[in-house]
């Protein structure tokens, strides 16, 4: 919450980050309707607008039971559509370039089109043998290997997202990380679909981000009137250099479960396709935020919503870098630094924004 708000803040100071709060809506299937009521009451009593819908006047099906192939792929009826209202979309690149620019103006230096290939450790007492650091030596990091030399540095922090595991296994750190390819499609809205993308809830302009039973989800585009379409499948943990959209995916993985919901998706085409990573925490799905040797620190594990957390993991990562015990979060909230070290214990997050 403290990073959207901190967004929100940078946006009204005249900083266009593309933040629009067309809500998401969450279409709940009948068997975690339970669930789903108990989380939507949690949500309330801190503070987050959140409405049910037993009714949608949207182009939505809310069942589908009737309908013999929807059976047959064990498609659900939807006990009702949970809103959280303060939630939307927002444009990726406009707020790495507002970074950049602080960051740059600050006097930081970024280096383009240069490859990290290693940590450099050096031990804390040095003796003077050569091959040190040896296994019995406590160790510190004092820079990192490049394409372009040595990089010198105090203090490391690995924000490195879907090539952490490999970078930090390679260390022989052993963390809950792993890549996973996600794939977003685009289609133009047209006739019926234009019409779904101008139906907002609760007084908003555009159509909501919509969650689909299954796992598919739609996120509204208005600037280019298109819809952003996806699914979180189960497939492997690998990273794939570069990685490729594949159009069975969308025929067999998504059109079939997205036009029995949404009948007027049938017979339209992605004008368009890309994909990527998430760097997945497999056990909690929740970051990871934590000291590994002294000068060496990782920020990684975001699981699909680091844009929604990564205002609060960067804050959250500098105090630990810099030794501070509490962090301070946009807003006057204050963690302990370590709340995300690896080896903590949370309860997984039940509804994922």
């Amino acid at each position: 919450k403290t990073s959207v708000d901190f967004y929100r803040e940078v946006q009204r100071g005249g900083v266009d980050l593309g933040m629009r709060y067309v809500g998401y809506l969450f279409l709940v299937p009948e068997e975690n309707a339970a669930l789903m009521r108990n989380a939507a009451q949690e949500l309330r009593a801190m503070g987050v607008s959140v409405d049910a819908y037993e009714r949608l006047e949207m182009p939505i099906k809310l069942r589908v039971s009737d309908d013999e192939e929807a059976r047959e792929m064990g498609l659900s009826d939807v006990a009702f559509g949970l809103l959280v209202r303060d939630a939307g979309i927002m444009d990726p690149e406009k707020l790495v370039k507002y970074y950049y620019k602080v960051y740059t103006r600050e006097g930081g230096e970024v280096l383009f089109g240069t490859k990290v290939e290693s940590v450099v450790f050096s031990p804390k007492k040095p003796l003077g043998i050569p091959g040190e650091p040896f296994p019995w030596q406590d160790v510190k990091a004092v820079g990192i290997e490049t394409s372009a030399g040595v990089v010198e540095a105090k203090n490391i922090i690995f924000a490195t997202g879907a090539w952490t595991e490999r970078l930090m296994d390679a260390l022989g750190f052993g963390l809950p990380l792993k890549p996973r390819k996600r794939q977003v499609f685009v289609v133009r809205t047209t006739g019926e679909l234009e019409a779904l993308l101008r139906s907002g809830l609760a007084d908003r302009e555009y159509s909501p981000m919509i969650i689909l039973p299954r796992g598919v989800y739609l996120r509204p585009e208005p600037g280019e009137g298109t819809y952003w379409i996806g699914v979180s499948d189960r497939r492997p943990f690998r990273l794939e250099e570069p990685p490729e959209p594949e159009e069975a995916l969308w025929r067999f993985g998504i059109y079939p479960v997205l036009t029995k919901y949404v009948p007027a998706f049938e017979g339209r085409m992605p004008q368009n396709a890309w994909a990527g990573h998430y760097d997945e925490n497999v056990v909690d799905y929740q970051p990871v935020v934590d000291r590994l040797v002294e000068g060496l620190y990782v920020a990684a594990g975001t699981s699909g919503s680091g844009i929604m957390k990564a205002d609060a993991i960067g804050r959250i990562a500098a105090y630990l870098a810099l030794g501070r015990e509490k962090a301070e979060l946009y807003g006057g909230v204050v963690v302990d630094s370590n709340v995300l070290r690896h080896n903590r214990c949370f309860e997984e997050e039940r509804l994922v924004i």
